[in-house]
């Protein structure tokens, strides 16, 4: 071999094992790119044909609430897969407490992920909240929000209606109240879509159907506050014989279980009449040891078959009501073993 020879040779072996190499990444590349397709593939044909109780069901929706320990969101649950299994609907369970360590985003993303036929979701106005639903729905996940709403994104949004809730507060009132001239304070949050609707009703239900008693409505924002401050004003409020409301109105869940609270960690409980929102346990043993009158709430049965009823119209139609209203629920200490026999 030539002296030009071995120099040419010298030069392209680096170039031969350079090669070499990059074949090998290359086809180590395309390796895993096709085992991901192919584990994506399987997981979605799992998916597809959803098997539960032995039986394999055409549909499969995911329900995400917001807290574990809600009654009424796990009671909404449990009608939604009771009634989805009359209909070939598998509702599942998304949120658990073994996962608690995980947003609603994220649980949103697992469901588009998983390419579930439908989301039913106890949401909120969060803007992340809403383009994880968009981007569920451009995946061809439609989306219903229950309870509280994510405007702009969801297909619908199913709840109890504001005026209607402030309707039931004010026939709470009027069933509840040992005085003609009752002293009412409602306690609202002005950052909550709808607080003015709530208002309206009780003062227009009052006026109609309550034009017997003579009321007076006062009406405090404690939106902006944090909870030790409501505590304070609970405790200001509650203690003073004069001033002392004989109902007190709490028009959202976290309102009720603070205000409750309050009124027990300063011996309170029994100087007013607590008109709440939201079933949960506590709350319902608050009701039957007498220390909370009232808890107004959506009709979870209802709800938990309109839930499954507007998505299957969905898929069926291909369209549904931006906006539904539902019944609501009244548990007073005449019911309240019945909600704590189904707990």
């Amino acid at each position: 071999m030539s002296d030009k020879e071995k120099k040419n040779e010298i030069t392209e072996r680096p170039k031969r094992r350079l090669d070499k190499y990059g074949l090998y990444i290359v086809v180590l590349l395309l390796f895993f790119v096709a085992a991901i397709v192919i584990i994506s593939l399987y997981l979605r044909s799992q998916l597809n044909s959803v098997k539960k109780d032995d039986k394999n069901y055409k549909y499969h929706f995911v329900f995400i609430g917001k807290s574990e320990d809600s009654y009424t969101a796990n009671h909404i649950y449990e009608e939604a897969r009771s009634y989805g299994r009359q209909h070939d609907v598998y509702v599942e369970k998304l949120k658990n407490s073994a996962s608690a360590s995980y947003s609603d985003d994220d649980y949103v993303r697992m469901a588009k992920d998983m390419g579930v036929d439908g989301i039913i979701i106890e949401a909120s106005d969060e803007k992340s909240l809403g383009s994880c639903i968009d981007e569920a729905e451009e995946n061809g996940v439609p989306t219903i929000t229950i309870l509280t709403d994510c405007p702009g994104s969801r297909k619908s949004f199913i709840e109890i209606g504001n005026y209607n809730l402030g309707r039931e507060y004010a026939r709470t009132i009027i069933n509840i109240t040992r005085t003609r001239s009752p002293k009412v304070m409602v306690f609202i949050n002005e950052e909550q879509d709808g607080y003015l609707q709530v208002v309206d009703g009780i003062r227009e239900t009052l006026a109609n159907e309550g034009n017997h008693l003579s009321p007076e409505l006062d009406i405090k924002n404690v939106g902006d506050m944090p909870n030790f401050r409501i505590t304070e004003l609970v405790k200001e409020s509650l203690s003073d014989a004069e001033t002392r409301p004989d109902i007190l109105i709490c028009v959202n869940e976290h309102d009720t279980k603070v205000v409750y609270q309050a009124a027990r960690d300063y011996d309170l409980a029994e100087k007013t009449q607590l008109i709440g929102y939201g079933i949960s346990e506590p709350l319902l043993r608050a009701i039957r040891d007498g220390e909370i009158a009232a808890i107004v709430d959506a009709d979870s049965a209802q709800l938990g078959m309109m839930s499954v009823d507007v998505l299957l119209n969905y898929h069926k139609k291909g369209s549904c009501n931006d906006h539904i209203i539902v019944d609501d629920t009244v548990v007073t200490k005449d019911n309240v073993e019945r909600y704590l026999d189904e707990d």
